[in-house]
């Protein structure tokens, strides 16, 4: 760990080379594991002539298998070394990937990314849970987990847009090897950081330390909303440029928490974001023209990526000082929960109702606002005070 005690606050530098290695290393995990959710259903339709039902249900395992190894995660940590751990479970990570094509049956397919999901759990728990805070300078440990996760988000998009790209003009083996190939790039970034020594513990084999933090789980619940209408969007739009217009909405709304909402409430934040949300939603339900399609996916960005910072920074500020990685690592299993339930629930609900899908997100969008406004309110909090 980093002794900073006698060192000031501007002193303690954010972007040191082992947190630029970690950060670009979540960026290619996640580009990785985002450019298959486009193209496995696809494949898996036309190739084995499933339903999208099926289909979606199989890649959706993954998200229930993420709790599998969860109490395990504080045994696996303080027992053996924490670098060690990661690079294991992302070889495990990279090499099952390398299954998809020469499996025989839908059920083969989930489970292979129910194996992915837990390894991937265990990858996101020993970096953005603990290697970033490993480090880092203790007072700029809320800003690592920040950026980090920003780093994250940007590779979802980026892999999603080159899952699409990708697809149609080759074939699923290409998708496969160049998941792999941003796989292997992001195992062997994570093999050249150096991790300060630390002495092995004796922990019990099961625990909630680095699983599930409980007091996040009202703004986890929030965030869920939020992540499962992307996952909807994923699962309804396949069109590269659309995701690069989410990229381009990601970086207004980073410059619109730096610039312009810097001092802003968390409720000025959420409702510009959810505002923006609907608004590209509703540009979605009422147009066909792909220019606006483009638009929309501008205000979609930038409404995600606002509203979801928030519940980010909620969820690692609520936390005890020793529970960061464990808050960390609640937001992570409750992104990709929501995620993939929006995405599952597209793949069964359009077949009979494809029209209806964005009056369902404008509808997700309209109740996150309304929840969080109700239990934001001074008056709610007055009554909670006096209750006690």
């Amino acid at each position: 760990m980093y002794d900073d005690f006698f060192f000031p606050y501007e002193k303690a530098k954010l972007w040191t080379g082992n947190m630029v290695l970690l950060s670009l290393s979540n960026f290619l995990l996640y580009a990785s594991l985002y450019m298959m959710l486009p193209a496995l259903p696809l494949w898996m339709v036309r190739h084995w002539y499933c339903s999208y039902a099926e289909a979606g249900a199989a890649v959706a395992v993954f998200g229930l298998a993420m709790f599998l190894p969860g109490a395990f995660n504080s045994y696996l940590i303080d027992t053996f070394k924490r670098k060690s751990v990661c690079l294991v479970a992302m070889l495990l990570f990279v090499a099952s990937s390398l299954l998809y094509p020469y499996v025989a049956t839908v059920g083969f397919i989930a489970l292979v990314r129910a194996v992915q999901g837990g390894l991937f759990s265990v990858i996101t728990m020993t970096t953005g849970s603990t290697l970033v805070i490993d480090v880092t300078a203790s007072r700029r440990r809320t800003d690592a987990n920040i950026a980090f996760s920003w780093v994250g988000r940007f590779g979802m998009v980026a892999g999603l847009a080159l899952g699409i790209y990708i697809y149609p003009y080759w074939n699923f083996h290409h998708v496969v090897y160049t998941c792999v190939a941003l796989g292997t790039l992001a195992l062997l970034l994570i093999l050249v950081v150096d991790v300060p020594f630390r002495a092995p513990l004796r922990t019990s084999w099961f625990s909630l330390d680095r699983f599930l933090l409980p007091r996040t789980l009202w703004p986890a619940l929030n965030m869920m909303m939020l992540s499962a209408v992307f996952g909807i969007l994923i699962a309804h739009i396949y069109n590269e440029l659309f995701y690069i217009c989410i990229l381009i909405g990601f970086i207004i709304s980073l410059l619109l928490l730096r610039y312009v909402l810097s001092y802003a409430s968390g409720r000025s934040e959420v409702e510009l974001g959810q505002a923006a949300m609907i608004g590209g939603l509703l540009l979605l339900a009422f147009s066909n023209s792909l220019m606006n399609s483009y638009i929309a996916g501008v205000l979609l960005g930038t409404g995600i990526g606002t509203t979801v910072s928030r519940f980010f920074i909620k969820m690692i500020s609520l936390p005890m000082h020793c529970e960061r990685g464990t808050g960390n690592n609640t937001y992570q299993l409750m992104w990709e929960v929501g995620m993939l339930s929006g995405f599952l629930f597209e793949n069964m609900w359009t077949e009979s109702h494809p029209d209806t899908i964005y009056w369902i997100c404008i509808g997700i969008c309209v109740t996150l606002l309304l929840m969080y406004e109700f239990f934001t309110h001074p008056w709610y909090y007055r009554k909670m005070e006096e209750k006690q």
